[in-house]
């Protein structure tokens, strides 16, 4: 069911539903039986949900890298899915509780046989939410199984643990960092062990996320602990190179935490930690937008640097990683995201350019660079409407925030690998996926989410019935990202006479032209410059900046 208080969308099957049982499965750890969401047709689809993939990270097991489950031998009922992690949520109407039991894994596979021998393609999926908060389900089950499995793939959804429970650190051995990171590592070779009783390739495994999960699926392409465990990578909205990707301030976080609730001994990490694992998990509980700490970074809990995950930069694991095909890009008004209110439009955009161009970094060039930038998005010498004005705010922000950093990453992966790389902007938005925010937005435009909501036919922000152009566009993101997903190609497969996009094809980028990208709506567009090339010029003038 879905995880807010609107009625249930059609992209979620009723728990409650008469649905045939699926097929029993074997895994690893025990059998398994499911629901057959899709139960009619010759495109039949079975869903496991809730499959524990390690043990409850409980009592000892709080801030300790993940365990194996316990095994079973009677068939165990993976029919809804599992408990959300921990975190803060704004209504109380939710269906699936959240509990630090969440660490379970969904699998969505076809019924019918394969057409390869090896099996279907798979594709695992990582949830975003600023490392802090949402799950699995709210990408939910039937639309998926309708438009993606029946595509040739199976689908594996992953919940990890969140925000403090998922990256709290000690600054010394007495607990392991990047704890999340290590969960989602986890139900990496849980599907390497598992996928093949499902039906799927364990040697055709895309790894794919959006937000937080797109920087954290590219973090564990890079990191040696878990880039071997799979074979291409969708980062959406989010990558590595974003700033926010890594934190700065974890343990000051942690630290700032602990103090407000009575628990000190920081300096005896391990009676500290003891402490901690005897607090109640609510405590560690944190939502999009609650203050952390003092710093500008969105996400001040998450991913940090350490000695076994991310033992080194990003640039150096980048040299080091072995080439994966990839799909990347973010939607065209990522700035709605970061919007403030505070002081004029003027005001603020003087305020953004002044972190996007830092006096400190450019003492004698900040002005003049800060002036160009405004003049690629506006004729500053005429009189403009406070609209016009916020859609220059909104792609400032969205610079800040996405566009430079995935450029960046375009940039940094086509120099270093042989691999394709194929850029998107994502450039459609239905009004209602506002909903009542419509009336107060100052523009509406595709934003944060929208690209990942036409993968899982779900509204991410409001619930929204899709009319006929957001079907369309359904389609074509299914289509192209369930070839890659297969082929390692979005057009088709090698074989293919029939392109996903009829006379368009999806060229990836080059070192010749990092900035070639699709633009995607219900006609999708091949384009030969992001963003008239501003992001690209940051990036410029960052690397020539000593």
């Amino acid at each position: 069911m879905p995880d807010d208080s609107l009625p249930c969308p059609p992209n979620y099957a009723d728990p409650s539903g008469e649905y045939p049982p699926s097929r029993v499965v074997n895994t690893k750890y025990g059998p398994i039986e499911g629901r057959r969401l899709i139960h009619q047709g010759p495109r039949q689809v079975d869903a496991f949900q809730g499959i524990p993939y390690a043990a409850t990270p409980t009592g000892e097991l709080r801030f300790k890298l993940p365990q194996p489950p316990k095994s079973w031998s009677e068939v165990l009922s993976t029919k809804n899915f599992g408990f959300r992690g921990i975190q803060k949520d704004k209504s109380t109407k939710y269906s699936i509780k959240t509990s630090e039991d969440n660490l379970t894994l969904n699998v969505f596979t076809p019924v019918w046989a394969a057409p390869e021998k090896e099996g279907f393609a798979v594709l695992v999926y990582i949830h975003g939410g600023g490392y802090v908060s949402d799950s699995a389900v709210k990408y939910g089950d039937l639309r998926l199984s309708q438009r993606l499995v029946t595509k040739d793939v199976v689908v594996v959804t992953v919940q990890y643990r969140l925000g403090f429970l998922g990256f709290w650190t000690s600054g010394d051995d007495a607990c392991p960092d990047n704890i999340a990171l290590h969960d989602m590592t986890f139900a990496l070779k849980w599907v390497q062990e598992n996928i093949l009783e499902f039906n799927g390739n364990p040697n055709n495994v895309t790894v794919m996320g959006q937000s937080a999960g797109g920087a954290s699926v590219d973090l564990l392409s890079l990191s040696p602990v878990s880039r071997d465990l799979f074979h291409k990578v969708i980062p959406m909205a989010g990558n590595a190179n974003c700033y926010w990707a890594i934190s700065s301030n974890t343990l000051s976080s942690c630290r700032n935490l602990a103090r407000s609730i009575e628990i000190h001994d920081e300096q005896d990490s391990e009676q500290w930690i003891e402490k901690l694992r005897k607090v109640n998990a609510e405590t560690f509980a944190r939502g999009i937008g609650d203050k952390i700490d003092t710093n500008k970074t969105p996400c001040s809990i998450g991913p940090i640097y350490d000695n076994v995950f991310l033992p080194k930069s990003v640039q150096e694991l980048r040299q080091e990683a072995p080439a994966k095909p990839c799909i990347t890009g973010c939607a065209r008004s990522e700035g709605f995201i970061a919007m403030k209110n505070e002081g004029t439009v003027l005001e603020r955009i003087n305020n953004v350019l002044s972190d996007l161009v830092p006096q400190k970094e450019f003492p004698r060039r900040f002005r003049e660079i800060q002036k160009d930038i405004l003049k690629r998005l506006i004729d500053v010498d005429q009189e403009h409407t406070e609209e016009e004005w916020m859609k220059v705010y909104v792609e400032l922000l969205g610079d800040a925030f996405m566009n430079v950093g995935v450029q960046e990453h375009v940039l940094q992966r086509v120099e270093t690998y042989d691999a394709p790389v194929y850029f998107y902007s994502f450039d459609y938005a239905n009004p209602d996926s506002y909903g009542p925010l419509a009336p107060f937005m100052p523009f509406l435009d595709a934003s944060h989410c929208f690209d990942i909501g036409y993968l899982f036919g779900v509204g991410i922000i409001f619930n929204f019935l899709f009319n006929d152009e957001d079907e369309r566009v359904f389609e074509i993101m299914t289509k192209l990202f369930s070839n890659f997903v297969k082929y390692g190609n979005p057009n088709g497969g090698p074989n293919c006479s029939e392109k996903a996009l009829g006379d368009v094809e999806w060229l990836p980028a080059t070192k010749e032209n990092p900035q070639i990208h699709l633009s995607i709506g219900p006609q999708p567009r091949l384009k030969q410059k992001y963003k008239d090339g501003r992001p690209m010029a940051y990036v410029d003038m960052r690397r020539e900046t000593p």
